[in-house]
Protein backbone atom coordinates (compact mmCIF):
# COMPACT_ATOMS: atom_id res chain seq x y z
CA UNK A 1 0.00 0.00 0.00
CA UNK A 2 0.93 3.67 -0.36
CA UNK A 3 0.33 6.24 2.37
CA UNK A 4 0.23 9.59 0.63
CA UNK A 5 -0.38 11.87 3.65
CA UNK A 6 1.84 11.67 6.75
CA UNK A 7 3.61 13.93 9.21
CA UNK A 8 6.76 11.87 9.66
CA UNK A 9 9.36 14.55 8.94
CA UNK A 10 11.06 15.04 12.33
CA UNK A 11 11.02 18.33 14.23
CA UNK A 12 9.03 20.44 11.81
CA UNK A 13 5.32 20.42 12.69
CA UNK A 14 3.00 18.65 15.15
CA UNK A 15 4.03 15.24 13.81
CA UNK A 16 7.17 13.24 14.56
CA UNK A 17 9.22 14.97 17.24
CA UNK A 18 12.48 13.11 16.62
CA UNK A 19 14.23 10.71 14.28
CA UNK A 20 13.51 7.90 16.76
CA UNK A 21 9.78 8.59 16.49
CA UNK A 22 10.01 8.64 12.71
CA UNK A 23 11.71 5.23 12.77
CA UNK A 24 8.99 3.85 15.03
CA UNK A 25 6.31 5.17 12.66
CA UNK A 26 8.04 3.56 9.69
CA UNK A 27 8.05 0.21 11.49
CA UNK A 28 4.32 0.52 12.19
CA UNK A 29 3.66 1.35 8.55
CA UNK A 30 5.69 -1.56 7.24
CA UNK A 31 3.92 -3.98 9.59
CA UNK A 32 0.59 -2.76 8.21
CA UNK A 33 1.65 -3.48 4.62
CA UNK A 34 2.62 0.05 3.60
CA UNK A 35 5.56 0.12 1.20
CA UNK A 36 5.61 3.74 0.01
CA UNK A 37 5.12 6.87 2.10
CA UNK A 38 4.86 10.55 1.17
CA UNK A 39 6.06 13.04 3.77
CA UNK A 40 3.59 15.92 3.73
CA UNK A 41 4.53 18.36 6.50
CA UNK A 42 2.26 21.25 7.36
CA UNK A 43 3.05 24.53 5.64
CA UNK A 44 1.65 27.85 6.97
CA UNK A 45 0.11 26.08 9.98
CA UNK A 46 1.36 24.22 13.06
CA UNK A 47 5.03 24.55 12.14
CA UNK A 48 7.73 24.88 14.79
CA UNK A 49 10.11 27.11 12.82
CA UNK A 50 7.85 29.84 11.41
CA UNK A 51 7.87 28.28 7.94
CA UNK A 52 11.60 28.93 7.60
CA UNK A 53 12.32 27.38 4.21
CA UNK A 54 15.99 26.84 5.00
CA UNK A 55 15.05 24.79 8.07
CA UNK A 56 12.60 22.75 6.00
CA UNK A 57 15.30 21.99 3.44
CA UNK A 58 17.68 20.99 6.25
CA UNK A 59 15.08 18.59 7.66
CA UNK A 60 14.50 17.06 4.25
CA UNK A 61 18.23 16.68 3.62
CA UNK A 62 18.67 14.99 6.99
CA UNK A 63 15.83 12.63 6.20
CA UNK A 64 17.35 11.69 2.84
CA UNK A 65 20.66 10.88 4.53
CA UNK A 66 19.02 8.61 7.09
CA UNK A 67 16.03 7.04 5.36
CA UNK A 68 17.93 4.20 3.69
CA UNK A 69 17.74 2.31 6.98
CA UNK A 70 13.93 2.49 7.02
CA UNK A 71 11.69 -0.28 5.63
CA UNK A 72 9.67 1.94 3.27
CA UNK A 73 10.28 4.06 0.16
CA UNK A 74 9.77 7.78 0.71
CA UNK A 75 8.89 10.86 -1.31
CA UNK A 76 8.25 14.48 -0.38
CA UNK A 77 5.28 16.79 -0.59
CA UNK A 78 3.45 19.11 1.79
CA UNK A 79 0.06 19.89 3.27
CA UNK A 80 -0.45 23.52 2.34
CA UNK A 81 -2.84 25.58 4.45
CA UNK A 82 -5.17 27.52 2.18
CA UNK A 83 -4.25 31.12 1.37
CA UNK A 84 -4.56 33.39 -1.65
CA UNK A 85 -0.84 33.36 -2.57
CA UNK A 86 -0.46 29.61 -2.35
CA UNK A 87 0.26 28.91 -6.03
CA UNK A 88 3.47 30.92 -6.01
CA UNK A 89 4.63 29.22 -2.82
CA UNK A 90 3.79 25.75 -4.12
CA UNK A 91 5.90 26.17 -7.23
CA UNK A 92 8.71 28.24 -5.72
CA UNK A 93 9.23 25.89 -2.77
CA UNK A 94 8.52 22.55 -4.47
CA UNK A 95 5.52 21.62 -2.34
CA UNK A 96 3.82 19.24 -4.74
CA UNK A 97 3.89 15.49 -4.15
CA UNK A 98 7.07 13.92 -5.55
CA UNK A 99 7.53 16.85 -7.93
CA UNK A 100 4.17 16.17 -9.60
CA UNK A 101 1.34 18.59 -10.31
CA UNK A 102 -0.63 17.27 -7.32
CA UNK A 103 -0.55 18.88 -3.88
CA UNK A 104 -2.51 18.70 -0.62
CA UNK A 105 -4.61 21.71 0.30
CA UNK A 106 -5.87 22.04 3.89
CA UNK A 107 -8.85 24.10 5.03
CA UNK A 108 -9.58 25.26 8.59
CA UNK A 109 -11.61 22.71 10.53
CA UNK A 110 -14.63 24.98 10.91
CA UNK A 111 -14.67 27.00 7.68
CA UNK A 112 -14.01 27.01 3.97
CA UNK A 113 -12.39 30.11 2.52
CA UNK A 114 -14.90 32.49 0.84
CA UNK A 115 -14.31 32.53 -2.89
CA UNK A 116 -12.83 29.02 -2.77
CA UNK A 117 -14.09 28.14 -6.24
CA UNK A 118 -12.30 31.11 -7.78
CA UNK A 119 -9.13 30.21 -5.89
CA UNK A 120 -9.29 26.58 -7.04
CA UNK A 121 -9.95 27.69 -10.61
CA UNK A 122 -6.88 29.95 -10.60
CA UNK A 123 -4.74 27.22 -9.03
CA UNK A 124 -5.74 24.76 -11.73
CA UNK A 125 -5.10 27.34 -14.44
CA UNK A 126 -1.48 27.34 -13.22
CA UNK A 127 -1.26 23.59 -13.73
CA UNK A 128 -1.64 22.42 -10.12
CA UNK A 129 -4.17 19.79 -9.05
CA UNK A 130 -5.46 20.22 -5.48
CA UNK A 131 -6.07 17.23 -3.25
CA UNK A 132 -8.38 18.33 -0.44
CA UNK A 133 -7.10 16.95 2.86
CA UNK A 134 -9.59 15.08 5.07
CA UNK A 135 -12.79 16.96 4.08
CA UNK A 136 -14.77 14.64 6.38
CA UNK A 137 -13.18 16.46 9.32
CA UNK A 138 -14.23 19.91 8.05
CA UNK A 139 -17.60 21.01 9.42
CA UNK A 140 -18.58 22.90 6.25
CA UNK A 141 -17.92 19.97 3.92
CA UNK A 142 -19.53 17.62 6.43
CA UNK A 143 -22.82 19.53 6.51
CA UNK A 144 -22.65 20.88 2.97
CA UNK A 145 -21.37 17.90 0.95
CA UNK A 146 -22.67 19.58 -2.17
CA UNK A 147 -19.76 22.04 -1.92
CA UNK A 148 -17.23 19.21 -1.99
CA UNK A 149 -19.11 17.78 -4.97
CA UNK A 150 -18.75 21.10 -6.81
CA UNK A 151 -14.99 21.23 -6.17
CA UNK A 152 -14.50 17.62 -7.26
CA UNK A 153 -16.51 18.34 -10.41
CA UNK A 154 -14.08 21.20 -11.08
CA UNK A 155 -11.18 18.72 -11.04
CA UNK A 156 -10.08 18.53 -7.40
CA UNK A 157 -9.29 15.24 -5.74
CA UNK A 158 -9.96 14.52 -2.07
CA UNK A 159 -8.37 12.34 0.60
CA UNK A 160 -10.21 10.62 3.42
CA UNK A 161 -8.46 9.60 6.65
CA UNK A 162 -8.36 5.88 7.44
CA UNK A 163 -9.21 6.49 11.11
CA UNK A 164 -12.27 8.51 10.07
CA UNK A 165 -13.64 5.57 8.10
CA UNK A 166 -13.47 3.27 11.12
CA UNK A 167 -14.93 5.85 13.49
CA UNK A 168 -11.81 6.74 15.47
CA UNK A 169 -11.97 10.43 14.55
CA UNK A 170 -15.49 10.80 15.92
CA UNK A 171 -18.96 9.90 14.68
CA UNK A 172 -19.43 13.08 12.64
CA UNK A 173 -16.24 12.39 10.71
CA UNK A 174 -17.33 8.79 10.12
CA UNK A 175 -20.77 9.87 8.94
CA UNK A 176 -19.23 12.30 6.46
CA UNK A 177 -16.62 9.76 5.34
CA UNK A 178 -19.37 7.26 4.56
CA UNK A 179 -21.28 9.85 2.52
CA UNK A 180 -18.19 10.92 0.59
CA UNK A 181 -17.20 7.33 -0.17
CA UNK A 182 -20.70 6.39 -1.25
CA UNK A 183 -20.91 9.37 -3.61
CA UNK A 184 -17.44 8.98 -5.12
CA UNK A 185 -16.20 12.28 -3.66
CA UNK A 186 -12.94 10.97 -2.19
CA UNK A 187 -10.16 9.29 -4.14
CA UNK A 188 -7.40 8.43 -1.67
CA UNK A 189 -7.31 6.79 1.74
CA UNK A 190 -4.33 8.00 3.81
CA UNK A 191 -3.35 7.87 7.46
CA UNK A 192 -2.51 11.53 8.19
CA UNK A 193 -0.15 9.93 10.72
CA UNK A 194 1.39 12.08 13.44
CA UNK A 195 2.95 9.55 15.82
CA UNK A 196 3.42 5.78 16.19
CA UNK A 197 0.71 5.22 18.85
CA UNK A 198 -2.25 7.62 18.84
CA UNK A 199 -2.25 8.54 15.15
CA UNK A 200 -0.12 5.86 13.52
CA UNK A 201 0.52 5.24 9.81
CA UNK A 202 -2.00 2.42 9.34
CA UNK A 203 -4.35 1.95 6.40
CA UNK A 204 -5.54 -1.66 6.43
CA UNK A 205 -8.48 -1.22 8.82
CA UNK A 206 -9.77 1.77 6.89
CA UNK A 207 -9.49 -0.11 3.63
CA UNK A 208 -11.41 -3.08 5.01
CA UNK A 209 -14.23 -0.80 6.14
CA UNK A 210 -14.21 1.06 2.80
CA UNK A 211 -14.73 -2.26 1.00
CA UNK A 212 -18.17 -2.41 2.59
CA UNK A 213 -19.09 0.92 0.95
CA UNK A 214 -17.27 1.05 -2.39
CA UNK A 215 -16.26 -2.55 -3.04
CA UNK A 216 -12.90 -4.30 -2.91
CA UNK A 217 -11.49 -3.06 -6.21
CA UNK A 218 -12.10 0.63 -5.53
CA UNK A 219 -11.08 0.47 -1.87
CA UNK A 220 -7.76 -1.17 -2.74
CA UNK A 221 -7.15 1.27 -5.60
CA UNK A 222 -7.44 4.14 -3.12
CA UNK A 223 -4.22 2.96 -1.44
CA UNK A 224 -2.44 1.47 -4.48
CA UNK A 225 -3.00 2.50 -8.09
CA UNK A 226 -4.49 5.94 -7.45
CA UNK A 227 -1.70 7.20 -5.13
CA UNK A 228 0.85 5.54 -7.41
CA UNK A 229 -0.51 7.54 -10.36
CA UNK A 230 -0.16 10.71 -8.29
CA UNK A 231 3.44 9.88 -7.44
CA UNK A 232 4.10 9.34 -11.15
CA UNK A 233 2.25 12.55 -12.13
CA UNK A 234 -0.22 10.55 -14.19
CA UNK A 235 -4.00 10.61 -14.47
CA UNK A 236 -5.70 8.58 -11.76
CA UNK A 237 -7.93 6.63 -14.12
CA UNK A 238 -11.68 6.50 -14.48
CA UNK A 239 -13.40 5.47 -11.26
CA UNK A 240 -16.76 6.96 -12.12
CA UNK A 241 -18.35 10.37 -11.87
CA UNK A 242 -18.90 12.08 -8.52
CA UNK A 243 -22.49 12.06 -7.34
CA UNK A 244 -24.23 15.04 -5.78
CA UNK A 245 -25.39 14.04 -2.27
CA UNK A 246 -27.90 16.89 -2.23
CA UNK A 247 -29.68 15.83 -5.41
CA UNK A 248 -29.79 12.22 -4.23
CA UNK A 249 -31.19 13.04 -0.80
CA UNK A 250 -34.68 11.68 -0.34
CA UNK A 251 -36.84 14.15 1.50
CA UNK A 252 -39.73 13.07 3.69
CA UNK A 253 -42.66 15.29 4.58
CA UNK A 254 -44.25 14.97 7.99
CA UNK A 255 -47.99 15.41 7.74
CA UNK A 256 -49.75 17.60 10.29
CA UNK A 257 -51.37 15.65 13.12
CA UNK A 258 -54.89 16.74 12.13
CA UNK A 259 -54.64 14.91 8.81
CA UNK A 260 -55.95 11.42 9.46
CA UNK A 261 -55.49 8.39 7.27
CA UNK A 262 -58.71 7.16 5.70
Amino acid sequence: MIDLHTHMLPDWDDGARSWEETKAMAQVAAADGIRKIALTPHIFRLTKHNDDWSVLEERKAEFKRNCMSLPCEFSFGAEVFVHHEMVENIRNHHLTINGSDYFFIEFPAETVLPGVKDLIFNIMLRGCIPIISHPERNSVFSYRPGLLYELVKMGCLAQVTAKSIIGEMGQEAKRAADIFLKHNLVHIIASDAHDPVNRPPRLSQGVREAVRIVGKEKAEAMVTSIPEAILQNAEIGDWGEPLDPVREKKWTIKLPSFIKKT
